[in-house]
């Protein structure tokens, strides 16, 4: 009986860190849309540079990506870290110790095998997409980790010619998806959160 109020206890406190993490961060929106701006930024810099120098912009850009993901956070009024709540602290966590993990693996291949790059961040950069699916409670960020590790690996193979354009553009395309379905949907589980309760 105990296990089962234990359980019951868990799941209620569960729900209501995901409420208010939905009703404080929004979801992240704000990463998202520098995530779509640094995509862009990618896929233009591959279109009109040589590698050597595309490389360089690559590497800078990816450098602000955090600061961008703050401005638009500001502007969005979405609080980013939500300080104070065990799921927002985890999904910023595991953000920052993503990053820090692959940070050798895209040097690497700035240095080594700077074609590479954008295979390598386009992959690196979603790994902890997983985890926020789990925080948030929802399959969205899941499934654009999915879908973007498959598609620019298919891509990696199937056009080599095209790799510094066609793999940027397409994770802005997903990033740009993503940005579009995250109020709609965070409304819309908010709306079935708020009824459970009320029930």
């Amino acid at each position: 009986m105990s296990i089962v109020r234990s359980r019951a206890m868990n799941s209620d406190s569960l729900h209501s860190l995901r409420t208010a993490l939905a009703r404080r961060s929004q979801w992240n929106i704000g990463y998202f849309c520098s995530g779509f701006v640094f995509w862009v930024y990618a896929a233009v810099v591959g279109s009109s540079q040589p590698l050597p120098i595309a490389r360089i912009y690559w590497l800078v850009g990816s450098m602000l990506i955090f600061p961008m993901a703050m401005a638009f956070s500001r502007v969005l009024r979405a609080d980013p870290f939500s300080n104070g709540n065990a799921l927002g602290e985890l999904v910023g966590h595991t953000h920052m110790s993503v990053i820090t993990l692959t940070l050798p693996v895209v040097i690497a291949a700035f240095v080594y095998m700077p074609e590479a790059m954008p295979l390598v961040m386009a992959i690196a950069y979603c790994v902890d997409f997983y985890v926020m699916t789990w925080a948030f409670g929802t399959p969205l960020f899941g499934v654009h980790a999915a879908i973007r590790t498959l598609v620019v690996a298919v891509m990696w193979f199937a056009w080599p010619e095209r790799r510094m354009v066609a793999i940027p553009a397409f994770v802005a395309l997903t990033y740009l998806v993503t940005v579009i379905l995250i109020p709609p949907l965070r409304r819309r589980w908010l709306r079935q959160h708020e009824t459970t309760d009320a029930a």
